[in-house]
């Protein structure tokens, strides 16, 4: 606090700098962790001398991200933004194994001014890619390789080194940003068609590139066989294109899929990424005649689960809601807190209410207790036919055991009888925001805790309402149907199939 009262902090800086330097000459042996830490404190003394003389390092990439192989552009740039002369030595800029420092093109740096420094980088042609970032959250690498660029700097006879680091991802030359769905569900309405796959790719190559994109049946043991294959135009550096794969073959008998992007030059083809699709098979029958139409919520866990029961369905927008007849729906889904993003539906609610008293099942994914129960403040009135007040209370335990309240309730045997054996391999939690409080008309079916914590009943409510029938539920099927569980297909059989079998 002394030195920022200082008229000339960075004179005072450069003092104790000079001190730190002279004292940690005179020592023989160093322990190596006081190393780390005189190496720390000699960085931080850096950053507060570069801080007080107004000494700035940016490091820019010229392209989006590494390509291996590919030339890459650096650019450095150095301001001074204080009122004292600085004097550059070198420069030096290193990553990905390699890197070396020279002089700088000049060697003055006035107050006001700024200079930039161009270093052309040859990224190693097999260099670890970095992208997707969910693949590589535990390696270190997560934000991209890192780059440091290393500008040693004299001010007022005092000389310190400015660090600045920064990360890149590293990308393949042409990249598959995306496949959708991620996984491949089979159930026995979809198990003897062929798959429908939508691939985004992209192009890092610094010019126009001929791509192919291919998608392979793989079996243990047996070598891949080709499903489909599709040619986009040619790809500009940094463009993007979906495109929808129609396979010709059944995929029953595969354990996965790959897909494979590959550059094209003349008669050669050289694959340069490559994604794998997992199979699942899930024995979850579903009513006939279904025609669903959803509110989708934050991603396309659900309309990829109805795709894999082989269900018609239908994304319906809030202005759907309010003016068509929804009477051609056998089931309506709200998805998990459509009312938080899409809080025109609240208003358009009664709509909803409507069309299951008329003889429709509306199912209702969880949502917040905040964005959920009545509300005056934010125009919100009960949004359930009957009392539904949720809580903050929580499953975390994934494995936590499941209670059968109503073991022969016909939401937990038709068309397909849950066991205990559908609650297995369940990611991350049971369920969110169980309810608190429900009218009597509704069933609460299933009951399950955390160790040592009390029973929570409202995981999965169901009541009749009119003609129709109303489901709310607060266990996260969701997070399940993303991560290809069969339970939570079967489950989502029957509440779509409620009330369409006898």
């Amino acid at each position: 606090f002394a030195l920022l009262n200082d008229k000339d902090v960075f004179s005072k800086l450069g003092d104790i700098a000079k001190a730190f330097h002279r004292l940690n000459m005179t020592k023989i042996t160093i322990p190596s962790t006081v190393n780390v830490r005189e190496d720390l404190m000699d960085e931080r003394l850096s950053v507060a001398l570069a801080a007080a003389a107004g000494i700035k390092v940016d490091v820019t990439l010229e392209a989006e991200a590494l390509v291996p192989g590919n030339p890459a552009k650096f650019t450095i740039t150095i301001a001074n933004d204080g009122n004292k002369e600085a004097h550059l030595y070198s420069m030096g800029l290193h990553g990905m194994g390699m890197g070396a420092a020279r002089p700088p093109d000049i060697s003055l740096l006035t107050p006001g001014h700024a200079v930039k420094v161009v270093r052309l980088f040859d990224p190693p042609p097999m260099w670890n890619i970095t992208v997707p970032q969910s693949e590589h959250l535990y390696d270190g690498r997560v934000l991209g390789e890192m780059f440091t660029a290393v500008v040693p700097v004299s001010v007022q006879s005092t000389t310190f080194q400015i660090i600045e680091r920064k990360a890149f991802d590293v990308v393949p030359p042409i990249e598959i940003k995306s496949a959708r769905p991620s996984l491949l569900v089979l159930t026995p309405q979809t198990e003897s068609r062929p798959p429908s796959l939508q691939v985004t790719v992209g192009s890092h190559l610094n010019q126009p590139a001929n791509v192919w994109v291919g998608a392979f049946g793989v079996t243990a043991g047996r070598s891949p066989i080709s499903l489909v294959e599709s040619v986009p135009p040619p790809l500009a550096s940094g463009e993007s294109v979906e495109l929808p794969m129609n396979a010709r073959l059944r995929i029953r008998n595969f354990s996965n899929i790959e897909i494979s992007a590959a550059v094209e030059k003349g008669e050669a083809r050289s694959v340069v990424a490559k994604a794998t699709l997992p199979i699942i098979k899930a024995d979850a029958h579903v009513a006939s005649n279904l025609h669903i139409g959803y509110l989708r919520g934050f991603d396309f866990s659900l309309p990829n689960a109805l795709n894999a029961l082989g269900v018609e369905s239908k994304e319906l927008t809030v202005d759907e809601v309010k003016t068509a007849d929804l009477s051609k729906y056998t089931s309506i889904i709200v998805d998990n807190r459509v009312y938080e993003s899409k809080p025109e539906l609240i208003a358009a609610n009664q709509k909803l209410l409507e069309y299951a008293n008329a003889g429709g099942t509306l199912i209702v994914f969880y949502h917040k207790s905040d964005e959920w129960n009545p509300d005056t403040r934010r125009n919100r009135p009960q949004l359930a036919p009957y009392k539904l007040i949720l809580g903050n209370e929580r499953i975390t335990d994934e494995n936590a055991p499941i209670t059968f309240i109503e073991p022969d309730h016909p939401l937990l045997n038709t068309p397909n009888k849950m066991g205990q054996d559908d609650f297995k391999d369940w990611i991350q939690e049971r369920g969110l925001y169980y309810p608190r409080e429900w009218d009597p008309q509704f069933h609460a079916l299933l009951q399950s805790n955390d160790p040592g914590e009390a029973s929570l009943k409202g995981g999965l409510l169901v009541a009749d309402y009119g003609r129709g029938h109303y489901i709310y539920t607060s266990m996260v099927w969701y997070r399940e149907l993303r991560a290809g569980v069969p339970g939570a297909y079967r489950m989502l059989a029957n509440m779509i199939s409620y009330g369409q079998t006898k």
